[in-house]
């Protein structure tokens, strides 16, 4: 007994270290904090940038002018405190003035609390604090924002100081709490660093546990539209502590908390910091115990429990249990009430319930030993209490049978006791000629094994049933053989309803026409009829375009109901001989056989298959227009099989589908992509990224290498994969271009670059233009002019300070097009380059029809300048054909010291090149230019 004690003990003290029990700690902390009530403060009050904010101001981020209006605006209603739980760490690039009058109105007030949040570098992979513009430090008091997240995701504590390499800065609501106690003495001057962007790393101390006071919208709230017009708001904020922060759906941090895990309302980082202030303010800090502190404790509650058990030796029962458990959940309840400290019960609970099997083990282990025995043929035959049960003993002799075998044998059950299962079942096994009773046979032998077989039953009044027969051995804790049940399913009534629903599982219950099952089954008969004369099979694989509008439109009623009129229609489109059949979803399948398979014949029918669906449909008394998406594929010629001639017509319809729709496609080798399971993660994560704007863009230089000085960067899309690593475009944007996001790929790089652009050129007083590359597909489907005048406008950069790179490749296969969409981009000022120049088609035409304004020569030539004459001599070339066409010329791929002389010796003073700089990120280009090395070569 001793022993066990000490072994419970350990398992304990162990179990408190572990992570194992750390859910259900929380489980228990979070109901104890749901269950206390407490009454928000009055003094505090929210000021919420909330949808009806956005209305009245328009999209977010707003314009510093309005927060310095709102700030001066509470300045009027008296001794109050202001939280402005907004980010001012860039300058304001539309309205300089605005930044100034933000400054002003902190200053003017005295009394305003910015935030500082800790943000990660990527290439130092290292930690530096995001903090205010300098101009509104110098007035505002500075608190960190810092929310920590315990492993489920749950905000449950928060560290009272924080910073880089020392915790320098108070939380947010110690730094309101001061304002509060000292009004007007307190300053955060002495947090201000020379330099916002210090980089180390994040250090924290003073950790406490949160006891929330109510669920998101507890605290006064006022919309910030509300207060910034109606000034009869402005008396009710008199003498309060404000806090001003995003509270719409979409927009800034939002936190699951112990009081809305269970509800799913994540609450606003706003509301977060009223709930951490007025913790602070009525001293309601919750303090965690350390891991030791907490083993000893559960291991010494234990322990006291075993000394009571002991005591109460001859009264310990499943009552006393339940109340050692339910005082120790009270106990720790009580102590983080009443003592504000929080010491996990789970390791203690879990200890006190091990207790009563360490107590009663030998009459635990009997009762079950006990309860084997005589339950043990009841619990089996309920296994299988819906067919005919036999239970026997080692000899096959009948014990027990349950009332469906009188059913399935039409024999009373007290005639089958005690015979001989050889003797009263009449079974033959599929396969076989004789019965049990003519003798021995493979199902009832001597080997005590799980046996089962089906085959076929006549019963007494001579039925014939087909039945499943099913043996399994019983045996006690010793593994000795007692005996045996027998299960009898009779599967007669199921066979039948399953050759029925085999029947109605050939077709589409929706539109009746033939599904999956059929169609292949309908493709082999007309492909074998169709190989006997010569001829051959047409498949035709049509997806409706934009099917998805009708659903979220009109509703799947409607959807279902144009469904089974575009069937009916596609129905009249071949001979009676061949099949229309529905795929899935909105996708159907034409099968015609030809006596001669020819494109012209398959053009006809795609042709009249589009004809068909344009005609309006009538759905909900309203026309509704369809268009549709086919894929073609031949038998004999691209396949033998369905399955594959299916897959071949598939891809040529996506095809089609991407190229807008309403058309046609053939298939060809190259069509086909294998979407592996690793390929349909990537595709996930890369939406993610997408979604997220993980993607990171990083800049190389383009040189002035006789000058010294950077006059172009050039802007590159990376992507660092959480497993995968870091990914060039290579290696992600040609699959962007199979599921078709690099539209909005392209478009989020665009934006990016042009807003670094801008914001360089700021930092550096002087201008500075980006080249982004364009993908083929990216430059000719949509209104891609379009996207290049938004990204101007959004970011400021002007258009002479963009350079869009294009290929040969991405414009040579439509000419025409690609001089439309150039000549809209042209008029806008923006420069248009040729990029990899000399490794494509590199027709002259091209240089006289398009508005060409830079030439790229390819890495390619530079990297053999000096070593191969020849590339030497078609480099010179090129640069002699950008000077007589009066065209910029830019080297790529200069990497060493006596490739950039030899251009600079042949008049090509623009490079770019790992001799001059690797791609990098927008902070590291920024700090190399701001740098005394900058410009040496």
């Amino acid at each position: 007994m001793v022993w066990r004690a000490l072994l419970l003990l350990a398992i304990v003290w162990l179990l408190s270290f572990s992570e194992t029990l750390q859910r259900l700690d929380w489980a228990f902390y979070d109901t104890y904090i749901s269950l206390q009530k407490t009454v928000p403060d009055k003094e505090i009050a929210i000021v919420a940038i909330d949808e009806r904010s956005l209305q009245a101001f328009g999209h977010w981020p707003w314009s510093r002018e309005i927060h310095a209006e709102l700030i001066n605006r509470l300045a009027q209603t008296g001794n109050n405190i202001i939280l402005l739980d907004v980010l001012f760490a860039e300058p304001e690039s539309q309205n300089p003035l605005a930044d100034t009058l933000l400054a002003a109105a902190i200053a003017t007030h005295g009394s305003v609390v910015l935030p500082v949040v800790p943000a990660a570098d990527p290439v130092a992979q290292q930690t530096y604090a995001i903090e205010p513009l300098a101009a509104f430090r110098l007035s505002a008091a500075l608190g960190h924002a810092d929310v920590e997240l315990d492993r489920d995701g749950v905000a449950r504590r928060v560290f009272l100081y924080a910073g880089i390499n020392a915790p320098q800065w108070p939380t947010i609501g110690l730094v309101l709490l001061h304002k509060i106690l000292h009004r007007g003495e307190y300053s955060a001057s002495h947090l201000i660093t020379e330099s916002p962007k210090s980089i180390g790393r994040w250090v924290r101390s003073q950790e406490t546990l949160i006891p929330y006071i109510g669920p998101p919208g507890t605290f006064q709230q006022f919309s910030y539209a509300q207060v910034f017009y109606d000034t009869s708001l402005l008396k009710q904020l008199e003498n309060k502590v404000i806090l001003v922060g995003v509270t719409a759906n979409g927009l800034g941090s939002r936190f699951v908390t112990p009081i809305s895990s269970g509800d799913h309302q994540p609450m606003s980082g706003v509301e977060w910091h009223a709930n951490v202030f007025e913790m602070l303010r009525h001293g309601r800090m919750i303090y965690p115990v350390s891991a030791t502190v907490a083993s000893l404790v559960s291991v010494a509650w234990v322990l006291a429990m075993l000394i009571l058990a002991v005591l109460l030796s001859r009264v310990f029962s499943s009552p006393l249990l339940l109340v050692m458990l339910a005082s120790s959940l009270a106990v720790a309840g009580v102590v983080l009430g009443w003592l504000q400290v929080w010491i996990p019960p789970a390791a203690a609970l879990l200890g006190i319930l091990a207790i009563y099997p360490l107590w009663n083990w030998h009459r635990i282990n009997k009762y079950i030993h006990t309860l084997f025995a005589v339950n043990v043929y009841a619990n089996t035959a309920l296994e299988s209490v819906n067919d005919g049960v036999i239970t026997t003993d080692a000899d096959n002799r009948i014990v027990t049978v349950n009332s469906s075998i009188e059913r399935i044998l039409g024999v009373h059950q007290s005639l089958l006791l005690g015979e001989s299962l050889q003797q009263v079942l009449p079974f033959k096994a599929a396969g076989q000629t004789t019965t049990l009773q003519s003798g021995k046979n493979d199902f009832i032998s001597d080997k005590p094994d799980e046996f089962a077989m089906q085959g076929y039953l006549e019963t007494a009044d001579n039925q014939k049933r087909t039945i499943r027969l099913t043996r399994q051995p019983i045996r006690d804790e010793q593994n000795k053989l007692m005996g045996f049940v027998v299960s009898i399913n009779d599967m007669t009534d199921n066979i039948e309803l399953t050759q029925k629903v085999t029947n109605l599982g050939s077709h589409d219950l929706l539109t009746g026409l033939p599904n999956r099952l059929l169609l292949l089954s309908q493709f082999d008969e007309l492909a074998s009829a169709a190989k006997a004369r010569n001829g051959g099979v047409i498949i035709l694989f049509v997806a409706l375009d934009n099917f998805k509008k009708i659903n979220n439109a009109l509703g799947h009623r409607a959807g279902d109901a144009l469904l089974r009129k575009v069937a009916q229609r596609m129905q009249e489109i071949p001979n009676n001989s061949d099949c229309v059949a529905r795929w899935s979803g909105d996708e159907f399948v034409v099968l015609v056989s030809c006596q001669q398979v020819s494109t012209d014949t398959a053009v006809q029918l795609a042709q009249r298959l589009l004809e068909v669906i344009r005609r309006p449909f009538v759905v909900d008394d309203q026309d509704v227009f369809m268009t549709a998406s086919i894929g073609i594929s031949f038998c004999p010629r691209n396949g033998d099989e369905g399955e594959t001639l299916l897959e071949h017509a598939a891809a040529a319809m996506y095809h089609s589908k991407h190229s807008g729709g309403d058309n046609f496609s053939f298939y060809s080798p190259e069509l086909s992509v294998v979407w592996t399971r690793d390929r349909l993660v990537f595709e996930k994560e890369l939406r993610i990224a997408l979604a997220d704007d993980q993607l990171q863009v990083f800049y190389q230089p383009i040189m002035n290498a006789r000058q010294q000085c950077v006059l172009h960067i050039e802007a590159l899309v990376r992507w660092l994969h959480p497993v995968r690593g870091f990914l060039t475009p290579g290696d992600f944007v040609p699959f962007a271009e199979q599921i078709g996001v690099i539209e909005q790929l392209g478009k989020q790089v665009l934006l990016t670059a042009c807003l670094a652009a801008h914001n360089l050129s700021q930092s550096l007083g002087r201008p500075i233009s980006i080249s982004v590359n364009v993908n083929p597909r990216q430059l000719l489907f949509g209104g891609f002019a379009q996207v290049v005048s938004q990204a101007l406008q959004q970011t400021g950069l002007p258009a002479s300070s963009l350079t869009l790179e294009i290929t040969e490749d991405a414009i040579v296969n439509n000419i025409p097009l690609a001089r439309e969409v150039l000549g809209k981009i042209k008029k806008l000022g923006v420069v248009i380059a040729l990029d990899d120049f000399g490794t494509g088609y590199s027709s002259l035409s091209l240089l006289r029809d398009l508005p060409i304004d830079t030439l790229k020569i390819d890495k390619s030539f530079i990297r053999a300048l000096g070593q191969n004459s020849h590339d030497f001599m078609i480099t010179q070339a090129i640069i002699g054909l950008g000077e007589n066409l009066n065209l910029e010329i830019i080297a790529e791929g200069v990497e060493t010291k006596r490739q950039m002389q030899i251009l600079l010796d042949h008049h090509c003073d623009l490079q770019q090149g790992y001799y001059f700089s690797r791609p990098v990120s927008y902070t590291t280009l920024l700090k190399w230019m701001h740098s005394p090395t900058y410009g040496r070569l």
